[in-house]
């Protein structure tokens, strides 16, 4: 019922609001970029290096570490809720920051993102991965809510292709890779690459601080990268908190000299396993 709804949705509007309501997570920005304003530090390895008991491992086999993480998130995560820091460089330049409250579901995978601040073209968008939300391709879809209240006037939401061009064209990920495990995936897809083409340099760089809680930071250089590039980044820092060993906080970079931004992805105010009930989910 939803689906049919969502799709006449899209045949009425497409005139007024697509592309932008491809879910559209993260728009060229109308506003003028701010840094990134999230609680995130780099301490001296040798200054703080506290004894935190995976420390000796994670400087020797920082890999080892996060595989660890990726096994303690299947085995204990089944949902979660945080705040999401964002901004990407795309094709108008760098976003402001936008703050996003994600609430996630791991099984079906279920997103539910509610802009904060700098909504561009999204105010809020929900994707269930549950077979159901797909069009006649067999393509995955959205539902989305525009921002604009002018535009909310003519259509209140729409369901649109996650991972259609026009999608990619609004956001560096697409909103089913958004999120602890999506991150994982995504990180030991591109060192897995990296490692077959002998390339991959993937280090251990100190104890960081996301939203007051320790990380344990890692570095991956790879050959400079960016869009069209066989990686998605030339430069990554990774903030592994100490305790969950959840990725927290991603940065990538164009180059290896961390110049010029492509993303950055910072989780705050992470409450794990918070047992939502149906209502969390609904739009």
């Amino acid at each position: 019922m939803f689906l049919r709804r969502g799709i006449l949705y899209v045949a009425g509007a497409v005139v007024l609001i697509a592309p932008p309501a491809a879910w559209l997570i993260s728009s060229l920005a109308t506003n003028p970029p701010r840094r990134v304003f999230a609680p995130v530090e780099l301490r001296a390895n040798t200054a703080e290096r506290g004894a935190a008991p995976l420390m000796d491992l994670v400087e020797r086999d920082p890999a080892a570490v996060v595989r660890m993480g990726i096994e303690r998130y299947d085995r204990e995560i089944r949902e979660y809720r945080c705040v999401l820091l964002k901004q990407e460089r795309l094709a108008g330049g760098l976003t402001p920051v936008q703050e996003v409250e994600v609430r996630f579901r791991q099984s079906p995978q279920t997103v539910y993102m509610l802009w904060r601040t700098n909504a561009d073209q999204a105010k809020r968008a929900l994707f269930i991965d549950d077979g159901r939300n797909v069009d006649q391709e067999g393509h995955k879809l959205a539902r989305v809510e525009p921002a604009g209240a002018i535009v909310r006037l003519l259509v209140k939401d729409v369901y649109m292709p996650i991972d259609g061009p026009e999608a990619r064209k609004a956001s560096r990920r697409t909103i089913n890779e958004c999120g602890f495990r999506s991150t994982f995936d995504l990180l030991e897809r591109y060192n897995a690459v990296a490692a077959e083409h002998g390339v991959l340099d993937f280090k251990y760089a100190g104890i960081g601080v996301v939203d007051g809680r320790p990380t344990y930071v890692i570095v991956r250089t790879l050959p400079r990268g960016g869009d069209g590039d066989l990686y998605p980044d030339a430069r990554m820092v990774l903030h592994l908190d100490q305790e969950w060993l959840l990725p927290v906080a991603v940065y990538s970079y164009a180059d290896h000299e961390e110049k010029e931004l492509l993303g950055s992805y910072v989780f705050t105010k992470v409450e794990l396993n918070p047992g939502f009930g149906e209502d969390a989910f609904g739009f």
